[in-house]
């Protein structure tokens, strides 16, 4: 048996997936959808929304806050690129999960007119993001050069859309070998305009791959650990045991253990050390003011993400602690206006980010693993005190160990709903989305988020 064809056994056999599983990837979707919301509205959410209006097509599937209709790819892959504009959707087994399998999802639901329930939709979700965080496991994108979210999320979310439309074993098997080839998305992108565009792209072309092996297109069936295939191209190696993966698929389900909603948009990198000054400024009542240096231990020496300490635009803000806790020291918080239109530049918060410096890790000392735990802090005030804190990644708010607040997480979804919606469709939107499971047509819950153009001109 090769192991697309394991896999798509996986995807069309599997019936019953745990609550803990599904209540995990429910939490994701409905904030995956304010983040869209958001991230429509940042400068290259705006971009690629002008462009695909621009490219028309048929008026079946909805660009979300944005009051138009196109086709399911098209739809996809700019709600794919909203989802991940701001870094604020959330992450987990192979990146950045949810922003390219739900506008996928909900691309699908459209193109096929009706029956897709809510349960439906979570349910390929999970068998989606199951597939791709196994084949993710021990992968490093960064020695690798390429960017995970695209490259296994293209997998993942095809599974997803392989399970909505029904095909057959054979079939999604075929949208895999599809899929394969359309895995790209180079780690150099990161800081820029294009990141985002990876999660668009990966939602896009598994909506191809999908519709195509619908209609009878066919690829290799070895594709992944055949010579020139994906693992030896992505991975490395062809050592995979076919029989022991497909045999842990869903042995157990990882969503439930793995997704992580998050507090800031920015990079996850980021999360320990602004989590850790959070914590010492609000026990402590300490103003930016007070504060003479924060010296961010256990940094690498050259970070494959966190590679602006000076960053140029809000891009390249989102990948730079030093502006991250400048911007903490100012302001107090940490959200999504930090990074928008010129307030990066905030005189301010530039002048604070000489406040901070890393203390650099050298790659021969420390296993790669501890790099990884998370970055504790030293924070000296000016008045002699030196404070410490320090927040392992594994105990971050919004990961499984401590999840995020239900109050946290729909404060959240209302402010990056707002700034696409008015008031009252945030209110429609937030009931619909917060208990998907119990929609019975999907198309119901995306047209709570549609938009209007004349709010869109309104708002604008």
């Amino acid at each position: 048996m090769s192991l697309a064809r394991g896999i798509a056994e996986f995807v069309v056999s599997t019936r019953d997936v745990p609550a803990a599983d599904l209540d995990a990837v429910e939490r994701s979707c409905f904030d995956t959808v304010g983040a869209l919301l958001a991230g429509r509205t940042s400068a290259h959410g705006r971009l690629v929304d002008d462009h695909v209006r621009e490219q028309g097509g048929p008026a079946r599937c909805s660009v979300l806050g944005s009051g138009y209709r196109t086709d399911a790819a098209s739809a996809a892959y700019a709600n794919g690129t909203f989802a991940h504009s701001d870094d604020f959707d959330d992450m987990g087994g192979y990146g950045h999960p949810s922003a390219p399998l739900l506008p996928a999802l909900l691309a699908v639901a459209e193109h096929l007119g009706s029956g897709v329930s809510g349960m439906d939709v979570l349910v390929a979700h999970c068998v989606g993001f199951e597939v791709a965080a196994g084949l993710c496991g021990g992968y490093d994108q960064y020695d690798r050069c390429f960017h995970s979210t695209p490259v296994f999320g293209v997998l993942g979310t095809t599974c997803g859309v392989a399970r909505l439309l029904g095909l057959s074993a054979e079939q999604t098997a075929a949208a895999l070998a599809i899929a394969a080839s359309a895995a790209a998305g180079l780690g150099r992108a990161t800081g820029t305009m294009v990141k985002p565009l990876h999660a668009g792209q990966a939602a896009r072309n598994a909506v191809v791959a999908g519709l195509l092996a619908r209609r009878g297109g066919t690829g290799s069936d070895t594709v992944f650990e055949a010579r020139g295939g994906f693992l030896e191209a992505f991975v490395g190696h062809r050592a995979l045991d076919t029989e022991a993966f497909v045999a842990r698929l869903g042995n157990p389900f990882r969503a439930a253990r793995t997704l992580f909603l998050k507090r800031f948009p920015c990079c996850g990198s980021n999360h320990s050390a602004v989590s850790a000054l959070l914590d010492l400024t609000r026990a402590h009542d300490l103003t930016g003011e007070e504060i003479d240096e924060v010296v961010v231990h256990g940094m690498t020496e050259t970070s494959p993400v966190l590679r602006y300490p000076s960053p140029a635009d809000g891009c390249e803000a989102k990948f730079s602690i030093r502006y991250a806790l400048a911007a903490v020291m100012v302001h107090g918080s940490l959200g999504v206006d930090d990074f928008r239109d010129e307030r990066w530049a905030d005189p301010t918060v530039v002048r604070a980010m000489d406040k901070v410096r890393g203390e650099v890790v050298s790659r021969w000392t420390g296993s790669g693993a501890s790099k990884r735990r998370g970055n504790p802090i030293t924070v000296r005030l000016r008045d002699g005190r030196v404070l410490e804190a320090f927040v392992p990644r594994s105990d971050l708010v919004g990961g499984p160990k401590v999840p995020l607040p239900e109050e946290d997480l729909t404060a959240k979804f209302r402010d990056n709903a707002a700034r696409s919606l008015p008031a009252d469709g945030v209110a429609r939107a937030e009931r619909a989305w917060r208990s998907l499971r119990s929609t019975q047509d999907v198309v119901a819950a995306v047209a709570t988020v549609e938009g209007s153009d004349a709010w869109q001109r309104q708002a604008s």
